[in-house]
Parts: C-alpha cells; sequence; structure tokens
C-alpha cells in the first residue's frame, strides 16, 4: 500500500561450501591388472576402483606375481622376459635370460619363495617348469613332468604341486604332480581331479584349494554320486554348468595319496583358465575369474557366505584378438594389505 513503509532489503552473502573429504576406503586386499599403458585396481572389500598409468607398455597376454613385500613381475608373453613393475618397468632378464623359452597364455606364473615360476611352455615344453632367481637374475630350467603342464593350477611351497594340465597331443589330464626342488624328483600323487578345464589353485592349511571352472556335471566333487556329464562348449551357462571350490588334502592312509573333497560351489560359475587365480586372504578365499571376483570367507575352521563382484568395466577397453582375450590379455596380480 501507498502508506506503508517499503521492506529493508537483507543482503546474502555467499561463501564457499567446505567440502567435505571423501572417507577412505575400506581396504584390506587389491586386484591389479596391467595392459598396455594401463594399471587398473579393485579395492577389497569396498568394491573402489582406480586406474593410473604406466610408463612403459605391458604387452598382452602378459603374466604377473605379486610377493609379499607387494613387488609386481610380469613375464612378458612371448619370450622369457621379466619385468618388475614400479611405476615404470624395469627388465631383470638380461640378455639370452631373455629368450630362454618362449612364454604363452597357457604358462601359469607364480611367486616360489624368493623366486619365480613358468609352468610349461608351447610345444615341446608342455612339460617343461622354469624358475627364475631374482637374486642371480637367471633361470635355470627344471626337470620334466611325466605329464603336460601347460594351463595348469599351481601352489608353491617347500614343494611345487601342479594339478591338471594340457597339451596338443594329450588334451586336458586331471593328475597331481608334485617336485621336490632340493631332490629334483616327480611324483605322481592319488588318483585324477575331475579337469575338463584349467582351473586355480592356492595353499590352504596342509594342502590346497582348488577352483575348478565351468564344470558340466552332477553331485558333489569327491561324493560317489558325482560324475562330469559330456562336455559342451555351446552350453556353458547351462543349468548343468558350474564352478566349484574343492580341497585337497593328504590321504589318511598317507603314502602319496590325496583326498579331494568339494567344499562349496561358486555363486557365479566362471571360467578360471589361464588368467583365473585364487588367493588365500585375510578375507578368505579370493577367487579371481575371468568374469566375477568372488570371496569365500572363513573364520577359523568355519566357512562363512560368499561375496563377488563383477570385474571392472574398465577392463572392457581392451583391443587384443579374441583369442588373447578368451585367455586373459590382463596380466593381473593379487595383494594383501
Amino acid at each position: 500500500m501507498a502508506g506503508d513503509e517499503a521492506e529493508p532489503q537483507v543482503r546474502r552473502r555467499w561463501r564457499v561450501k567446505e567440502e567435505i573429504p571423501r572417507p577412505v576406503a575400506n581396504v584390506a586386499s587389491r586386484v591389479v591388472w596391467f595392459l598396455g599403458r594401463r594399471c587398473v585396481e579393485l579395492l577389497l572389500p569396498s568394491g573402489q576402483v582406480r586406474s593410473s598409468s604406466l610408463a612403459v607398455s605391458v604387452k598382452p597376454g602378459s603374466r604377473a606375481a605379486m610377493d609379499a613385500e607387494g613387488r609386481v613381475f610380469v613375464l612378458e608373453n612371448g619370450s622369457s622376459a621379466v619385468w618388475q613393475v614400479t611405476g615404470a618397468l624395469e627388465l631383470l632378464s638380461q640378455g639370452v635370460e631373455a629368450s630362454r623359452f618362449r612364454s604363452s597364455l597357457g604358462s601359469r606364473f607364480v611367486q616360489c619363495g624368493d623366486q619365480l615360476l613358468v609352468t610349461g611352455t608351447p610345444g615341446p615344453g608342455a612339460h617343461t617348469p622354469w624358475l627364475f632367481d631374482l637374486q642371480s637374475r637367471t633361470w635355470q630350467r627344471l626337470p620334466d613332468a611325466p605329464h603336460a603342464i601347460l594351463s595348469s593350477a599351481v601352489v608353491c611351497s617347500d614343494e611345487v604341486t601342479i594339478i591338471g594340465g594340457w597339451s596338443k597331443m594329450r588334451s586336458c589330464h586331471g593328475f597331481t604332480q608334485r617336485l621336490n626342488l632340493r631332490a629334483g624328483g616327480w611324483q605322481v600323487l592319488g588318483d585324477q581331479v575331475p579337469w575338463r578345464r584349467p582351473g586355480a589353485a592356492c595353499s590352504w592349511g596342509a594342502g590346497a584349494l582348488l577352483a575348478l571352472g565351468w564344470m558340466e556335471c552332477e553331485g558333489r566333487v569327491g561324493a560317489d554320486g558325482f560324475r562330469l556329464l559330456r562336455r559342451n562348449g555351446a552350453a556353458q551357462r547351462a543349468q548343468s554348468s558350474s564352478s566349484r571350490l574343492v580341497a585337497l588334502q593328504p590321504s589318511a592312509s598317507g603314502a602319496g595319496g590325496l583326498r579331494v573333497q568339494e567344499v562349496a560351489e561358486l555363486p557365479h560359475a566362471d571360467s578360471f583358465e589361464s588368467l583365473g587365480q585364487i588367493f588365500p586372504s585375510k578375507l578368505g578365499v579370493v577367487c579371481l575369474g575371468r568374469d566375477h571376483v568372488q570371496i569365500f570367507g572363513a573364520t577359523g575352521r568355519t566357512w562363512q557366505s560368499w561375496q563377488s563382484w563383477p570385474l571392472p568395466q574398465e577392463l572392457a577397453r581392451d583391443e587384443s584378438n579374441s583369442w588373447v582375450k578368451h585367455c586373459g590379455s590382463w596380466a593381473v596380480a593379487f595383494e594383501d594389505l
């Protein structure tokens, strides 16, 4: 109204809102992938993904291993060249040591004490393991295994235990073979485990845990009613396909026997061929497949429920050919923090 006094104007003062710091992710372990100049990390159990760049390119199909100090070693696909990843790449195998053999997509590369072990190389080398000494930076050829060890599962302690394997001459087999590194002799243990496709293994107590991928079967592994079904690669996602976590323990009778017993069925059927690995960790048993990361938690001797994550979307950016992608183009390593 005309006689009313005008309302006083209120001056608004703006101030910059202080940025609230993001909470630090709960990190107990991490999975690290390398390809080209890219590094992708998955932090567990938060599921947070981080990406970074490398100074030098990692060749598709290379394999990686990480020691207890967090040092990452990469075996270059197609050669015996070993690199250490330290932000940049440092070549450890100089001169002739970089061409002792030709590694392949089916070569397993694992930490073995203060050495690095490679299981099998293409062609005549399908039975031949190699050991790389980090002090002398030289390769040593080990005795040939009785059965092929390409695309096998490997456990290293005082002895090397290799489960299953494959070669063009033999196809897949399920023998468990053990090599005494000091005595140099091989021992074939017990009966075969069901081995239609390559799996992955880790040490667990007095024995080992084995992840079997894409099993077409009925019943529980190790039980009387267990039987393998006819393999059908076109029906991997059928109801009969599954992945199993299996324990391998010394038999009660001793004398080199082996007892095979299923622990659990993985919630997601997955492939552990070539790239797939499993690791004991403070979170439980970490199973790294081609499509998922699945963890089976354990408290003492009591098994708990599964946790699972899909692989980071960043891994889909891959210009490798279809066969390399199938067998695993990324080099992958795991670390308990």
